[in-house]
C-alpha cells in the first residue's frame, strides 16, 4: 500500500516540479490552461510507462507468501528464469493454486522475461514432440492456465502472445485468451477465475481504475468462501492491493 502511495506522490511531485520550472520559462501570452493541459499530458504519459505499471494488478499482488510452506517456493529466486524444481512442479499434477503461487513467486521483470516459452519447451519435451509442432488443442485446460499466467507475467505491460505473427494458434493466442479458455473449461475452479480477473484488471489499468477493483471483486461474489481453492490469506493479501482502487468507483 505504501509503495503505491509513494509512487503516486512521486508522479504528482514530478508534474508539479515541471510546472514550477516551466513557470519561469513560459513565454508571455501563454495561457494557464495550455500549461495545465501540457502538464496533464506528461503525467498521463508517465502513468502509462512500464515504471508506473510496475505497481499494477499483476505485479503488486502477492500469492506466494501464503504458500511459504511449499518446498518449491524456497527454491525460486525472483526474476530468475524458470528452471529446476519450479519447472518440474509446473509440469506436475500439483494443485492449480500451488502452481499459481509458484508463478507468482517467479515474479516479473520490467525488461521482460521468457518463462512462458521455457514452460512450453518443457511441455513439448514431455509430450515427445517439437515445440513448434505443438498446437493449442495439445494443451489441457490446466496447461493453458499455467501458460496464460506465465505469459501475463512475462509481458505484463502488453500482455502479448508468444508470437503475434505466428500461423500456429498456440503461439498467437494471448495470455487472457488462454486463461479464458481455461476458465470456460473449469467453471468451478476459483483459482483459475481469480487469476484471470487479475489479468483482465491489468488491461483496465489505462482505461478504468474502478474496473480494476470490480473485476476481481465480481469473482469473489460468484465463489463463496467455502468453494475457493486458493488459500484465504492469498486472497486477502491480493485484495489488500486491489481494494486501493475502490475509491475510483464513487
Amino acid at each position: 500500500m505504501m509503495k503505491t502511495i509513494l509512487k503516486q506522490l512521486s508522479l504528482k511531485q514530478f508534474a508539479l516540479g515541471m510546472l514550477t520550472k516551466w513557470h519561469c520559462a513560459i513565454p508571455k501570452g501563454t495561457t494557464t490552461q495550455y500549461v495545465l493541459i501540457t502538464v496533464l499530458q506528461i503525467t498521463s504519459f508517465l502513468l502509462q510507462t512500464p515504471i508506473a505499471k510496475a505497481d499494477s494488478p499483476l505485479t503488486s499482488t502477492d500469492l506466494a507468501s501464503a504458500y511459504q510452506d511449499l518446498m518449491v517456493i524456497d527454491t525460486i529466486q525472483e526474476k530468475q528464469p524458470l528452471q529446476g524444481e519450479a519447472l518440474r512442479f509446473l509440469l506436475s499434477n500439483a494443485p492449480l493454486d500451488e502452481k499459481a503461487a509458484v508463478i507468482n513467486k517467479l515474479g516479473w521483470n520490467i525488461d521482460g522475461q521468457n518463462n512462458g516459452y521455457i514452460f512450453l519447451q518443457a511441455l513439448a519435451k514431455k509430450k515427445g514432440v517439437a515445440v513448434n509442432n505443438l498446437v493449442l488443442t495439445d494443451l489441457t485446460p490446466k496447461d493453458k492456465f499455467v501458460l496464460g499466467y506465465l505469459l501475463a507475467m512475462d509481458d505484463y505491460f502488453n500482455l502479448s502472445p508468444l508470437d503475434t505473427n505466428s500461423n500456429n494458434n498456440l503461439f498467437s493466442t494471448t495470455p487472457l485468451d488462454l486463461l479464458s479458455q481455461a476458465a470456460f473449461a473449469m467453471p468451478e475452479d476459483f483459482t483459475v477465475h481469480f487469476i484471470k480477473s487479475l489479468v483482465e484488471a491489468q488491461l483496465y489499468f489505462d482505461v478504468s481504475w474502478c474496473a480494476i477493483y470490480l473485476t476481481p471483486q465480481s469473482v469473489l461474489r460468484i465463489f463463496p468462501t467455502e468453494t475457493r481453492n486458493l488459500r484465504p490469506s492469498a486472497v486477502s493479501k491480493t485484495m489488500e492491493y486491489i481494494n486501493l482502487y475502490q475509491d475510483n468507483c464513487y
